[in-house]
Formats: structure tokens, C-alpha cells, sequence
């Protein structure tokens, strides 16, 4: 679904609820609406401690400085095929849900489309059918999703394809060449025969290429026989779509977070990220009609997974707290991660939840220093300023901790002592540690915003970067990317591993988890079959 442009944003300064800096920042900025269906985001990385999100906003205005080969045919919605170079969002394909015992073929909308440059390889499957792919793209199989590569121990570790493994799908497609009309014709062999004849065919009556609610249970020969590198860097493309999958050239493919996604709307990942906001207006409702729905449990929510959800729009669009108010009414588990004190506002309601569900905050304070603060987060309240708002939500009783996140080598790991024993006495009992990470256009943006404001640092910066990551800019292995590696990352990693014993930290962090608690309104809470 392409987001609408408003034609009259809000100021998203003008608030008694926003606090300024030391002037009103210009606010040159463009708001977009994402009418959208779905308000919750799965999440399955391991480098991310929780599966589920809700992001009410995409871009940001505090300023804060995976994939296939283009020609991969997608099954479309309407049965035909299009190339992944050519998808775009707003298109409707096919993608798979769980009903029942058995994955289902469902149609879904394509939320982004977005090309990156990787590294090939090229997967051969047993009837054919061959899938050229990143290393990091992964595929549904008969033991659940595996990447395209990877290693059995060690950094790198994950689950890969392995010869002998089996995809799930119909195999390969089959391109439409010319033929003679005929009248009737009977088609067996199962689902892939169907779709291979109609995609050979392309018969005027396109209802019969609907396959919405088919079991996915086509037994095709789709073991894999070789997993080959290329050798070559290719222009790569990944769709994200309503169900988080889609049908590639046959076989289950994986959607492969938070400049970079804005990316997927066609906007560009530097200043359009700062300027041109999305915001979801029918957010609060999604997420009543997301627990309603059977198969929600009342898992952990996080707010925001990919940007913050206290920006300043939030004081005029007030979208974070109708999120929250549903997740009051339904005794959700909520989490938050936010640099603002406009969570300030919301206090009586994070009260509510924490005493009949749970809820903690993570606040964000990467750097301590305020001349660096400004230059790389000019739009964000100071970290003195930040460390007042967690004062004031451990004063309400509520579950805090400080995030030392982004890491930034060379300027603020000297300054993780001081964020640590700052938020120590401010009354959080909570520390998380996140090397900074610089994947795809970020790169770009971070040295650009680095040698504006801070050109004496810049050189010193990317260099300590580099070598905590292997000579690169960028590490994108999972375990490492979150961390660094190397002697200097390493260092980092002690002092904080170091400050936080000290201060007794993170202890007991984990005996906090409390039994279920989700309730729907008006109803018993359904207890578990044992």
C-alpha cells in the first residue's frame, strides 16, 4: 500500500508535551499516511531479544544517524508471474499462512520493495529448479526456515541449507511461450502441474489460476543437491509483504531494520528519514483486531521495533499511547525502547500495565558528552535530560534500564562508565550494550553527518569501526553484527560487561517474567491444555 502525503502536517514542535532544545528546530518535514492491515511485526533474529513489535511511525525526526537475484519469478495474486526487479509496493502476491495443521497459500499486499548488492549463490534443487540468492535470503523446508548459508559452530552459526534438505512449493515456474487455442484440457499432477500449465497456457478465465486456501503439501522433488558461491557481487531485491513471505520461482521464500527500511517506501535513507515521516493513523485499532484474533497468545509487545515511538509527532497524532490503552484493556506485555520524555506523558498508563500485565522501559543513551550528542542526534533531548526521565519512571515503579546503543568506537565507548553509573543513580536496574552497526546506505549517512559536525573525529571513528569489523564498515553475521569483534570491540565489551558488575546491575534480570496475563475483555482467560 503506497502511504498518502498530507497536505497539512502538524508542527511536530508545536506541543507543551514536546520539550525544545535550546530553539525550536526548523521543522521541514513531510507526513505520510500508511493506512495499512497489519500493526504487529514478527521479528526472528536472534540478535533481537523479542518477537514482536509495533512500530505506529517509520522515519524518525529526532535525526539519529536481505535478498534475491532480479529476474526470480514471484507468484503474482492473480496466478501469472513477474520478476522481483519488477515488483512494487501496492502489488499483490501470493505468500503462505498457517490454518490449522496445514500452511496455506494466501494472497498478500506488498508493503516495500528495496535492491541491495551481495554476494551470489546459487541453489540447485532435485527436479531442477534453481534459485540464485544472498547467503543471508532464507527458504521454508521440511525442518522450518534455514538460510541460505552458514556455519555449524562458531561465529556465523545458524540454521543453513544443507544437502539433502527439502524446500517446500511447487517447483519451478514455467515462462508462457506462444500457443494454439484448445477448448478442453484435464491437468494432473497436482498443484505444481496446475501451475505450470497455466503459467505455459495463459487461459483468459483467471479464475482458475486462484489457489488462495490450498494446502501446501505438493509433493515436489525439492531436495537440495548443491549450494554453490558464485563468486560475484549481484544486484539483489527482497519484497516485505502482509504475511512475511512469498512464493519465489516455486518455493516458500522468506521476507528479508531502521533507515534502510525506509528505503522499501521509496524514500532515501538520509535526509528523507529525518523528513519524511509515515505515520500509521489506524495503528490502536490493528491491534485490538490483532488480539482478537485466536491465534494471538499474548506475547511480549515491543514499541518500536524499528523507530521511536515518543518522536515528537507522537504528542499530536498520539498514536503510541492508543497502542498502549489497547494493551491495557488486554493485559499485554509491553516493552519500550525510546530516547524521549514525552513517555513522560504516558505515565499513568504505563502504571496501569505494569500492575495488571508488565512493562519496562529501555532508554536510549549512546553518547554523554553533549557537543557530540547534538551532532549526531541533533532533534533528541540531552542525555542529562534523558537520564531525568528515567529517574522519574523508576520513581512510578516502573521496570528501567539505560541502552548503550549505538557503541561508537573512537567517541563514546570512554563514555560508557558515565552513561552506567548516570543511569545507575537515576534508579535503572537494567543495561544493554549494542556496537554500532552500519548496514547498507547507513554507511553512507553516518560518515557524511560524521565529517559535517565532528571532522577532527571522523578519520579516528572509521578507523576503530573498521577494525572491529574485519577491515569493513559493516559485519552483517549474526551474534557479531550487535557486538564487533576483534580486540577493540572486545575492550569496549569489557568495560561495560566491568561498570555493570560493579553497579550490580542485570541481576535477577531474568527471574522478572511473570506468568501469562493476557485477558480479553469481558472474558476468562483461557487456560492452556495440558
Amino acid at each position: 500500500m503506497v502511504p498518502r502525503p498530507l497536505s497539512n502536517p502538524p508542527n511536530p514542535w508545536l506541543s507543551t508535551e514536546v520539550e525544545y532544545l535550546d530553539e525550536i528546530p526548523p521543522a521541514e518535514l513531510e507526513v505520510y499516511e500508511d493506512h495499512t492491515r497489519e500493526i504487529l511485526s514478527h521479528n526472528d533474529s536472534p540478535d533481537v531479544g523479542f518477537s514482536w513489535s509495533v512500530n505506529p511511525y517509520r522515519g524518525c525526526f529526532h535525526a539519529c544517524a536481505y535478498c534475491m537475484a532480479g529476474e526470480t519469478p514471484i507468484l503474482m495474486g492473480d496466478g501469472t508471474t513477474r520478476v522481483l526487479a519488477d515488483i512494487r509496493a501496492g502489488d499483490v502476491v501470493y505468500g503462505t499462512v498457517l490454518r490449522g495443521m496445514y500452511r496455506r497459500y494466501a494472497r498478500t499486499p506488498v508493503l516495500a520493495h528495496w535492491q541491495t548488492l551481495k554476494q551470489a549463490f546459487r541453489v540447485t534443487l532435485e527436479d531442477g529448479t534453481t534459485l540464485v540468492a544472498s547467503g543471508d535470503h532464507r527458504f521454508l523446508t521440511e525442518r522450518g526456515w534455514k538460510y541460505v548459508t552458514g556455519r555449524t559452530c562458531g561465529a556465523g552459526q545458524r540454521p543453513h541449507l544443507t544437502a539433502g534438505n527439502s524446500l517446500l512449493g511447487t517447483g519451478a515456474f514455467t515462462q508462457s511461450p506462444p500457443l494454439d487455442p484448445c477448448s478442453n484440457v484435464r491437468v494432473r499432477g497436482g498443484l505444481a502441474e496446475h501451475l505450470r500449465f497455466f503459467h505455459l497456457a495463459a487461459p483468459c478465465i483467471v479464475r482458475k489460476r486462484d489457489i488462495e486456501g490450498r494446502a501446501l503439501k505438493n509433493p515436489a522433488r525439492l531436495r537440495v543437491m548443491s549450494v554453490e558461491p558464485l563468486g560475484i557481487e549481484l544486484p539483489m531485491y527482497d519484497i516485505t509483504t502482509g504475511t512475511g513471505d512469498f512464493i519465489a520461482n516455486g518455493v516458500v521464500s522468506h521476507n528479508c531494520y531502521a533507515r534502510p527500511t525506509h528505503e522499501y517506501l521509496g524514500f532515501g535513507a538520509g535526509t528523507d528519514f529525518d523528513r519524511k515521516i509515515t505515520v500509521k493513523p489506524e495503528a490502536p485499532r490493528l491491534l485490538r483486531e490483532a488480539f482478537e484474533r485466536r491465534s494471538w497468545k499474548g506475547e511480549l509487545v515491543v514499541f518500536s521495533g524499528v523507530t521511536d515511538c515518543y518522536q515528537p509527532l507522537e504528542a499530536s497524532y498520539r498514536l503510541t499511547r492508543g497502542c498502549l490503552e489497547v494493551c491495557a484493556e488486554y493485559r499485554n506485555p509491553v516493552g519500550i525502547i525510546t530516547k524521549s520524555p514525552l513517555i513522560e506523558r504516558d505515565l499513568d498508563l504505563l502504571q496501569e500495565i505494569q500492575r495488571t500485565a508488565r512493562v519496562s522501559v529501555s532508554v536510549s543513551v549512546p553518547l554523554w558528552n553533549r557537543e557530540h550528542a547534538h551532532a549526531l542526534e541533533p532533534y533528541v533531548a540531552t542525555p542529562q535530560r534523558r537520564m531525568k526521565t528515567i529517574e522519574r519512571l523508576a520513581s512510578a515503579g516502573l521496570s528501567v534500564g539505560v541502552n548503550v546503543a549505538p557503541v561508537i568506537p573512537g567517541l563514546s565507548d570512554a563514555d560508557i562508565p558515565r552513561i552506567l553509573e548516570a543511569a545507575h543513580a537515576a534508579g535503572a536496574r537494567r543495561a544493554g550494550f549494542v556496537f554500532l552497526r552500519l548496514p547498507g546506505s547507513v554507511k553512507q549517512v553516518f560518515e557524511q553527518r560524521l565529517r559535517e559536525t565532528l571532522p577532527l573525529r571522523a578519520d579516528r571513528v572509521l578507523n576503530r569501526v573498521r577494525e572491529a569489523r574485519g577491515g569493513k564498515l559493516y559485519d552483517s553475521r549474526f551474534g557479531i553484527r550487535g557486538r564487533g569483534d576483534g580486540q577493540y570491540a572486545d575492550a569496549a565489551r569489557a568495560l561495560f560487561d566491568a561498570t555493570v558488575k560493579r553497579l550490580g546491575m542485570n541481576e535477577g534480570f531474568q527471574a522478572e517474567v511473570r506468568e501469562d496475563t493476557f485477558c480479553r475483555p469481558g472474558r476468562g482467560r483461557q487456560l492452556p491444555l495440558l
